[in-house]
Formats: structure tokens, C-alpha cells, sequence
């Protein structure tokens, strides 16, 4: 009886032994952790980056917010039912009224190969109307127009400006691969060296722009990222 029982107490006291070692390691070992240095992936960095060129003046971009932080409601209703499921999905980008400090819209981004009419995205968009909050859609992509950006962006948030730039900004290339900042570079016109300015009016009101070091006779300019 013994020998029948000893491989059951054998094997009790090992389980024993190494419970005791997992509790002691967990207690008395040092915390180690590493920084997530990015954050969010690439692509959405670099929408990020645009974004806040774009609506800085106006607007605060917070990145990746649940949606149960952004949304709520009554508790036992479809929608905080809705909520609930979706509890971990989260916005891209909520943008955040400076002055106002209040919610005016918010943005999600669609990946690649991933359709807008997927049932995901039509939910979203149920629950935003829902909460008549404001809902900007866009493709992912490593560069887009910021002036076209900066338009729809403050005019969806009820935002209004009025003015031109004094500066005549050539049209955007179709695509860029990586944002770089251009360093001194010479006018697009003349071929003069250029200064570093911040425009102060219209509807591109501050973003970062090279103007020519000879302005007002030559308008020539570029944005920082062209």
C-alpha cells in the first residue's frame, strides 16, 4: 500500500515545492519592463504627425481613446450594450477643442485591405450619430494634402476661418514615402535662400512654412514636409 501510494505523494510534494519557488520568484524578484518607445504603428504616427501640423491652432489631438471614454450612455440600453462589446476598440484620434476643452469630433483610420463597409465600421458609425458626435474616415496612407486635411477637419469641428496665405504654395506631390524636414532649403522661384515662418492667417494659420528671404517681392514658398 505504501509503495502504491508513494509515486501520488512523490508527485504532491513536487507540486508543492514549486508552488512554493513561483510564489517566492514573483515576491522577491525585481520588476523589469521596457518603454514602447513608438506607440502607435507607423502609419498612424504619420497621419499623427500631419494632423496635429494641421489643427494645432485650433484643436488637441488625442490618440487612441476607448471608445467607453468618448461615448456613453443609459445603462441598460442597445447602446450600452453596443459599448460594452466594443469596450476595447478604440478611436484613432479624438480631436479636442483648445479653448472650448470639449470633444468636436473624431477619426478613424481604415487599414489596408480592409474594407469601410465592414460591420465594424458600420457600427461605429451608428453609435457616433447616435451621440451626434462627428465621424472623419480615412485610408491608410504615408502622406496626405495637410491644407485639405486642416479644411475638413476644422470645418467638420464647426470651425471657421476666414483669409488667404500671403504665400503661394506650390501644389503637394501625389506621394511621399518618408516625411523629411528640408534643411535651408533654396525658393522655388528664384532660387533665393529662404526663412522659416509660421503662417498667422487663412486657412493653413499655423503651419510651419519656408518663405522666400526676399518677401514680399518674391512669394515664392513650401511647406516644411514638400
Amino acid at each position: 500500500m505504501l509503495l502504491d501510494s508513494f509515486p501520488l505523494v512523490l508527485s504532491g510534494s513536487l507540486l508543492i515545492v514549486t508552488a512554493i519557488a513561483w510564489y517566492l520568484w514573483l515576491t522577491f524578484s525585481p520588476f523589469k519592463a521596457n518603454t514602447n518607445m513608438n506607440l502607435l504603428e507607423q502609419d498612424k504616427r504619420a497621419f499623427l504627425g500631419q494632423l496635429d501640423i494641421a489643427v494645432r491652432s485650433h484643436l488637441m489631438v488625442l490618440p487612441s481613446l476607448p471608445i467607453g471614454d468618448v461615448l456613453k450612455s443609459g445603462k441598460w440600453s442597445k447602446t450600452a450594450t453596443a459599448l460594452n462589446i466594443r469596450k476595447n476598440r478604440r478611436f484613432d484620434f479624438v480631436l479636442y477643442h483648445r479653448r472650448k476643452m470639449e470633444v468636436c469630433c473624431v477619426i478613424n483610420l481604415i487599414p489596408y485591405n480592409t474594407k469601410s463597409s465592414a460591420k465594424e465600421f458600420k457600427l461605429l458609425r451608428q453609435l457616433c450619430k447616435a451621440a451626434e458626435l462627428p465621424l472623419l474616415e480615412y485610408d491608410m496612407k504615408p502622406w496626405r494634402d495637410v491644407t485639405e486635411l486642416r479644411r475638413t477637419v476644422l470645418s467638420t469641428c464647426g470651425i471657421e476661418e476666414e483669409g488667404t496665405p500671403d504665400y503661394e504654395l506650390p501644389a503637394p506631390r501625389e506621394a511621399v514615402v518618408k516625411l523629411e524636414t528640408i534643411v535651408n532649403p533654396d525658393c522655388p522661384k528664384c532660387n533665393s535662400s529662404m526663412k522659416l515662418r509660421t503662417m498667422k492667417k487663412g486657412s493653413q494659420a499655423g503651419l510651419e512654412c519656408w518663405v522666400c528671404s526676399t518677401y514680399p517681392n518674391c512669394k515664392g514658398a513650401r511647406m516644411v514636409h514638400s
